[in-house]
């Protein structure tokens, strides 16, 4: 039965266990996934779902992808299917796997596993030593004391079994007090079912019966197990056999009736089942029933097709003793001569002891022989109970050592993880810094830029300024020469002139040819001359009075710089709702500059024969400027992006205004900038 209770406890020590963190190699761990969900899937055949995990026990061998949690599932999956080799290996391959990573619960899960190895495999010494070493790295990790109770409860078991009661029960107690203050209701149970155990094995039945009967209270909260009928029966069966150790037939037959009541157990769990009918048929025998004899043949037929050998030594055992008190000696001999050796062969001593005791009785003239034999036994199991009870002893203190080693391991955590927070703090510093290094740079570069484009917008206000000034003086420079030459022209020539045709005229009338038609004509062509100097004279004044085009003889030396050196003819147009003297330096600078770069894109790329640019007014009181040619065109779609129109959208927009652009291959481009003034 100790065997069924770790079987159905082994779950419950990984409740609540971390996932390890994903390492990569993804195309391994699905595989192995996609494997272990087959091979974990109770609705195929043991050998479908054996098929699958040796594939998936093949992958972890040959690659590092597989998870800790994969390892451990495939480990349990060989278990229930009989494979406790592969268990065992994949159990060690989690061991080492665990201590190169310094994962302390890693190393107490598969110290677990490989402590359920050795018991499964009866060597309870190397099975308590590693239960031991995997409770103490779990004592001191946070949330997992109820889980170091359960395997504290097991090293308990291991001690009963060994008929250690006394420290069998201190260490149930221990684990006891830590289930019922983590209200873990499993592991208390557990603890119930041992420390009845080990009473009864202190003969103090009736406690033991107590505890059982604890155990009994406590499984009602087990009902969501999947197991819970398996529980709820197991502590009835220690009952039963406590009564009939009492010698108290009645009440075993009772316990073991109730028992059996709970469900088809010969259907649902026939060990189980096996266990009840052994106590209920001993009963029946020990009361003269003879349907004892059908159901002892019963339970040792199933435990042959179980090839359970616990259950099969005891029913040989009751067989045999069974003949032997209806005076069968020969049937008598013949069970329990199987049973001794059978139960000699798996160290089952208290079986082996009570089989020499009936073989002495069956054979009286060996008496003396099996006698012998039994107090030899009985003597060196005293002496190999006393040696066991030291090595336990002693496993607790060298694991003590595991304490060390469980602090290293922890104080070495504790630095590399508070390493891995200086190495992290580091990192966040000095991209803390490197942020604001890179920020205050940004700024930096952006004052510089603004700085950059306040020295470029008073340079450029500067040198459109001297282009203004260089114009005003050729302008004053033509203005004197204009005012020069209108004088020269009005009071000189013109007073010539004037002179000159008086004269004539006075001659003429000495000569009394006045009236004759040719002098008469040229004298009025003189006068004629006098009037058209005298209409240029004025027309000089006029032009210097209302001059105010500085901006537009920019432009149109742009135009001359541009016709000198190419076949491109330009027209202007300026409207004279347009008063330049009322619109600011800067909107001129621009303009100036979207002239220069639209000009510029036209001589290098539109291969154009004229251009025209006017400049107006619009309705809403804004100056358009629209810039077209008969060029090559383009796709706008396609350049859209480029350069030149690019800072010719910059400039517009610096002005608030807007700035389009049209063009078709072969049918030229027109650019059209609105400004607000």
């Amino acid at each position: 039965m100790n065997t069924i209770r770790i079987l159905l406890l082994s779950s419950v020590f990984f409740l609540g266990c971390t996932q390890e963190k994903d390492t990569g190699r993804l195309k391994d761990q699905s595989a192995i996934k996609s494997l272990l969900s087959k091979a974990s899937d109770a609705t195929e055949t043991p050998g479908t779902r054996l098929r699958y995990a040796n594939q998936a026990y093949q992958l972890v061998e040959k690659s590092d992808a597989a998870k800790s949690e994969d390892i451990f599932e495939l480990a349990q999956t060989f278990f229930e299917l009989g494979e406790p080799k592969k268990y065992f290996d994949l159990s060690k391959m989690l061991y080492r796997k665990s201590m190169a990573a310094h994962d302390q619960i890693r190393i107490a899960e598969s110290s677990y596993c490989i402590g359920n190895y050795f018991y499964n495999e009866a060597n309870y010494d190397s099975a308590y030593y590693y239960y031991t070493k995997s409770e103490k790295f779990l004592l001191n990790i946070k949330g997992r004391k109820s889980t170091a109770a359960f395997i504290k409860n097991i090293k308990a078991d291991i001690l009963s079994f060994k008929k250690d009661y006394v420290q069998a029960e201190r260490l149930s107690i221990e684990a006891l007090k830590v289930a019922k203050q983590e209200k873990y209701d499993l592991v208390t149970y557990n603890c119930y079912i041992t420390l009845g155990n080990s009473l009864a094995g202190l003969e103090n039945y009736d406690k033991a019966i107590e505890y059982y009967q604890k155990a009994i209270g406590v499984s009602d909260n087990l009902k969501s197990d999947s197991q819970y009928q398996a529980l709820r029966v197991m502590p009835y069966n220690y009952i039963a056999s406590v009564y009939r150790k009492k010698n108290d037939p009645a009440n075993t037959i009772k316990i073991a009736k109730q028992a059996l009541a709970f469900d088809d157990f010969k259907k649902s769990n026939s060990a189980v089942y096996c266990y009840l009918v052994n106590n209920l048929a001993y009963g029946k025998f020990k009361l003269g029933d003879p349907t004892a004899l059908k159901q002892f043949t019963e339970t040792l037929h199933i435990a042959d097709s179980l090839k359970n050998n616990p259950i099969q030594i005891t029913s040989k055992t009751y067989l045999g003793e069974y003949h032997l008190a209806h005076g069968d000696t020969t049937a008598a001999n013949g069970y329990l001569k199987q049973a001794q050796t059978q139960a000699h062969r798996f160290h089952i001593f208290d079986d082996e002891l009570k089989i020499l005791q009936l073989l002495a009785e069956a054979n009286p003239q060996e008496k003396s022989y099996y006698s012998n034999r039994y107090i030899a036994l009985s003597d060196s199991l005293q002496v190999v109970e006393r040696a066991t009870r030291d090595k336990f002893a002693r496993i607790e203190f060298e694991t003590d050592e595991i304490e060390t080693e469980r602090n290293s391991l922890s104080l070495k955590t504790e630095y590399l993880s508070l390493q891995r927070w200086i190495i992290a703090a580091i990192a966040v510093f000095s991209i803390v810094i490197i942020v604001l290094w890179y920020v205050n740079q940004s700024n930096k570069a952006k004052t510089r830029e603004l700085l950059l484009k306040q020295e470029q917008q008073k340079a450029n206000e500067d040198i459109f300024q001297l282009m203004l000034d260089q114009h005003q003086k050729i302008q004053e420079g033509k203005n004197i020469e204009k005012q020069r030459i209108s004088l020269e022209l009005h009071d000189g020539v013109m007073g010539k002139l004037a002179a000159v045709r008086l004269n004539l005229y006075a001659m003429l009338y000495r000569a009394n040819l006045i009236e004759d038609d040719a002098f008469s004509s040229q004298i009025e062509e003189i006068q004629s001359v006098e009037q058209e100097i005298r209409n240029i004279a004025h027309d000089l004044n006029a032009n210097i009075l209302s001059d105010n085009s500085d901006f537009i003889a920019i432009v149109k030396e742009l135009f001359a710089k541009i016709e000198n050196h190419s076949q491109i003819h330009f027209s202007l147009e300026v409207s004279d709702s347009v008063n330049w003297d009322l619109i600011n330096h800067t909107i001129k600078i621009n303009l100036y500059r979207v002239l220069q770069e639209s000009l510029h894109n036209i001589e290098k790329y539109a291969d154009a024969k004229h251009v025209a640019v006017a400049m107006s007014k619009t309705e809403s009181g804004e100056l358009e400027v629209t810039i077209s040619d008969d060029g090559n065109g383009f796709n706008t779609k396609q350049k859209k992006n480029g350069i030149g129109i690019q800072n010719m959208k910059v400039r517009a927009a610096e002005l608030g205004g807007r700035f389009e652009i049209w063009s078709e291959i072969k049918k030229g481009t027109k650019v059209s900038l609105i400004i607000p003034i």
